[in-house]
């Protein structure tokens, strides 16, 4: 059967295998919420929103020895609807029995074959499966590109704003953030798809959910790679603010946050492992990477500027981190 008929049939075992959630208690909903919303931050942050009561599984059953998650980001505004691309992408997986997590970025213009469409940026995938009465279809061919590209196994996924990211970290109070070096970006942009200019001085500081977002999506000041590394800080940031129990209280607000803006196929027999890598993060038990650098800057036969992957690189990186997940 050719590569297309094999994806397409994947895709619909998929769908078959969906069914609605039944509704879990708030609390365990809550620690898986928290994870959701610290990945985000990792990535971007998403899109195509709809109620967490719509929660249906990728996979009948996730691997118990591990979990592995895929995190997507669009900046679609909320006033946007249909077809969108990810701003960014995040692996997140953890190993309960021995309580490590990894964290693995994956850039935006990795140039991948994309099952079904031919050779696309990878944050492609989620706007090539889009479907009007199917919210996970685009997720779930970004999910079967990532694993049939780098070679690794994703038990669940995920889809959030960055409206989302930034009501997630002014629930928690604001993080805390050691800015490394000054940030300059004069082109970052605005809601009104203009431009503006955007600051950080380094140091200690305290951040909002708003000052959050700028941090970690600014990309003029340096590369994707820098990108990244500021994403995985800020995901640590929000971590350690939900592990701490003088946040706790602040939870319930948490969840009125995220609980109507997620795109999710998480089931409650995930929580365990879910809050293992909560807890990971949060308390520094997290290795983290990004594929920027097993990557070369390219230029397509039709002018397109991407990154050519270095496989051999790229597997080395997730059988360290991530493993197959087999």
């Amino acid at each position: 059967m050719p590569r297309g008929d094999l994806d397409a049939a994947r895709r619909a075992r998929l769908r078959r295998t969906r069914r609605q959630s039944s509704g879990p208690p708030w609390i365990p909903l809550l620690l898986a919420i928290t994870l959701l919303g610290g990945c985000i931050v990792f990535c971007g942050l998403a899109a195509a929103l709809v109620g967490l009561n719509r929660t249906t599984p990728l996979l009948a059953q996730s691997n118990p020895a591990q979990l592995t998650l895929l995190v997507l980001g669009t900046d679609q505004r909320a006033d946007e609807s249909g077809p969108t691309r990810s701003d960014a992408m995040v692996l997140a997986s953890v190993r309960p029995d021995n309580q490590q997590a990894a964290l693995v970025s994956i850039p935006r213009d990795l140039w991948v074959d994309i099952p079904g469409v031919g050779e696309q940026r990878i944050n492609t995938a989620l706007f090539f499966g889009y479907d009007d009465d199917d919210p996970l279809a685009g997720p779930d061919l970004a999910v079967t590109a990532v694993e049939q590209n780098l070679g690794v196994r994703i038990d669940r996924v995920a889809v959030l704003d960055f409206g989302t990211f930034v009501r997630l970290v002014d629930a928690v109070g604001g993080i805390e953030i050691d800015v490394p070096r000054p940030i300059v970006d004069t082109q970052y942009p605005t809601p009104d798809y203009g431009v503006t200019t955007i600051s950080f001085e380094p140091g200690v500081q305290q951040m909002t959910g708003e000052q959050a977002l700028i941090y970690a999506r600014t990309r003029h000041a340096d590369d994707d790679f820098g990108r990244a590394e500021r994403q995985q800080q800020v995901i640590q940031a929000i971590a350690a603010r939900l592990v701490n129990p003088a946040t706790w209280s602040r939870l319930p607000a948490v969840l009125e946050v995220l609980r109507t803006s997620v795109v999710t196929d998480i089931q409650p027999a995930d929580y365990p492992a879910l809050w293992s890598m909560v807890q990971a993060v949060g308390t520094g038990n997290v290795q983290t990477a990004t594929l920027a650098d097993t990557a070369t800057p390219w230029i397509t036969p039709a002018g397109a500027w991407v990154l050519l992957p270095d496989w051999a690189a790229i597997e080395a990186t997730m059988n360290r981190l991530i493993g197959n997940g087999r």
